[in-house]
């Protein structure tokens, strides 16, 4: 079999299960054949399987909101994942992508080369014997749609720096949020508004099992988080040590987001519990995060280079937020809640978090 790896954003996928075609600015379909595969991905995770059905042409007919792509192919989507259930380029997956292209693949991905024989057939038969959504993506593609065209404009929204607060969130920050405490610690001030942030884009939170009797302004700080972890499969040592991770995200009882709060503690000892993660639950479709003040980011892009975390995708799959952002994203936040009837989603995170790698960014050009 021969295979092509892609990476867009939601709203360009679903456009393209839509119109069942995909597109680019240059003419680069000539050597591509009825019959290939393209494996689509969002976010660093496969969000669908097509097959090519046409040979390359022309077209003029608008279909992306982003651009006319007029070199275009007819594909047919066999495989379609909802957000909740895709395969994060981990594992098997990553393996067959190192041992082709290296520890840099994204280049592979982003020029969208192609893969053949031994290597397309395994990452083809992983996500073929995933549990497959594609019925039910179409019978809602309008309703999902609309809802990646918002979380663009919530995330666009969300990147405009206010130079000046609203009156109503100076309020909500000089009631909610005082700052004159000495004993509140810079560590559990962020794990804090993770919990805030977390509970108003509609997830569960679990606060570390060591932290969640800690006090914060006069709060046991996991007074309303989990009381406990979601049965993930794992064995007892396992969950006890991701336990302890400051802070985790949880939708339909399983974690979406992981946070380590690294504000004067090692970064190594955090990147650790993450790597924890992803070695354990290697097919777990979760984002992982560490917050940290914007000084320490080269510490923690240092750290993320280590080989040992480049070996197992930690380098690509775990990002940095700046403390300093995440303050001030929780207060965006919560006023688009309020303004948005609470249409708020986890992905809100992608304004503020910063990558170590960038190569497999949105490719249909």
């Amino acid at each position: 079999m021969r295979l092509r790896v892609t990476s867009v954003d939601e709203f360009q996928f679903l456009t393209c299960v839509k119109n069942q075609v995909w597109g680019s600015t240059a003419e680069r379909f000539g050597s591509w054949q009825v019959g290939d595969y393209l494996a689509i991905l969002v976010n660093k995770a496969v969000a669908g399987l097509a097959v090519v059905s046409s040979k390359p042409y022309v077209s003029k007919q608008k279909v992306w909101d982003n651009g006319l792509f007029p070199h275009r192919i007819d594909i047919q989507f066999t495989h379609a994942f909802l957000p909740d259930n895709r395969l994060p380029v981990l594992g098997k997956i990553r393996d067959v992508l190192t041992s082709t292209w290296g520890t840099r693949y994204g280049l592979g991905i982003l020029n969208q080369q192609l893969l053949q024989d031994e290597s397309a057939d395994t990452i083809i038969n992983i996500v073929k014997s995933h549990l497959n959504n594609l019925t039910q993506i179409q019978s809602q593609l309008e309703e999902l749609l609309a809802e990646a065209k918002l979380q663009r404009e919530l995330s666009k929204r969300a990147k405009k720096k206010a130079e000046q607060p609203k009156v109503a969130r100076v309020m909500r920050r000089v009631e909610d949020e005082p700052r004159s405490k000495k004993e509140e610690s810079a560590h559990l001030k962020a794990q804090h508004e993770l919990i805030r942030l977390g509970r108003a884009t509609g997830c569960s939170v679990w606060v570390a099992s060591n932290d969640k009797n800690k006090k914060y302004k006069g709060n046991n700080l996991g007074e309303l988080c989990l009381k406990a972890l979601p049965n993930l499969g794992l064995s007892t040592e396992a969950t006890k040590r991701i336990s302890l991770i400051d802070v985790i995200w949880i939708k339909q009882n399983g974690p979406v987001c992981a946070f380590e709060v690294e504000e004067t503690t090692s970064v190594y000892s955090g990147l650790l519990r993450m790597s924890d993660l992803i070695s354990v639950v290697p097919a777990l479709n979760i984002k992982l995060f560490i917050v940290a003040p914007q000084e320490r980011q080269g510490k923690v892009m240092s750290e993320l280079s280590r080989p040992t975390f480049q070996k197992i995708g930690l380098s690509e799959f775990c990002r940095f937020i700046a403390a300093e952002s995440l303050e001030k994203l929780v207060l965006k936040v919560e006023d688009l809640v309020e303004d948005m009837a609470g249409i708020v989603t986890p992905n809100i995170l992608d304004t503020v978090a910063v990558e170590l790698e960038q190569e497999t960014e949105s490719s249909l050009q």
